[in-house]
């Protein structure tokens, strides 16, 4: 069951995301990316907490809007 430290650790990783983008790093971005949503959708599958489906199902968004962003940058 993930914790506030993997809620921050998913907060970086899509930083490190929307960073990649910034600085037209494509690829890296969406390797990044691709990483995070199976994480965060492992996640979702493994935990019972709602506080914690809430704070999970954001970032989730998040990541479908990066990835949709992505798309429409190759």
């Amino acid at each position: 069951m993930p914790n506030k430290k993997v809620l921050t650790n998913f907060h970086s990783a899509i930083q490190e995301v929307i960073d990649a983008i910034a600085r037209k790093e494509l690829k890296s971005a969406s390797l990044k990316l691709e990483i995070t949503k199976t994480e965060i959708d492992n996640y979702l599958d493994t935990t019972s907490d709602d506080e914690i489906l809430v704070e999970l199902s954001k970032y989730q968004v998040l990541a479908q809007h990066l990835q949709n962003k992505l798309n429409e940058s190759e």
